[in-house]
């Protein structure tokens, strides 16, 4: 199979970007408001505020990122749910680790760091060779 040109990567990338600043911007406003508004710890407002992350990054991935509408929805579906779990689960302990350390950043901040580590390091590789991987 011949290699993909970079630009269409770097392309795919920047829309991954776009499509994680939407979810970050969907994050960010429920962890904010369940710390600020209703006094929730940051350690407990964090597991709403990365649900409705993912729910934006599914839909925003699959048809902008990725344009894999062609593939089965339910089987990227399930394959997003599985990796996702796995995805909160390391951006929840990252969060854990970092945010009692990190006293001198806001917890919205140090929310930031830990998920862009996650989805560099996790989350982008398996959704652009799992998840959402057409067939050719």
């Amino acid at each position: 199979m011949p290699r993909e040109p970079w630009v269409d990567r770097v392309l795919r990338f920047a829309r991954a970007c776009i499509v994680g600043s939407g979810a970050t911007l969907v994050d960010f406003s429920v962890l904010t408001t369940c710390i600020r508004l209703f006094e929730v710890a940051p350690t407990s407002a964090r597991i709403p505020a990365l649900l409705a992350g993912a729910s934006v990054q599914f839909f925003g991935n699959r048809t902008f990122t990725f344009r894999a509408q062609r593939g089965s929805l339910s089987h990227q579906a399930k394959l997003f749910a599985v990796f996702e779990i796995a995805t909160l689960a390391l951006n929840w302990t990252v969060y854990r680790l970092l945010q009692p350390r990190l006293t001198v950043l806001p917890p919205e901040i140090v929310s930031f760091v830990g998920t862009f580590v996650v989805f560099i390091g996790f989350a982008y590789p398996m959704r652009k060779l799992v998840i959402f991987k057409l067939p050719p």
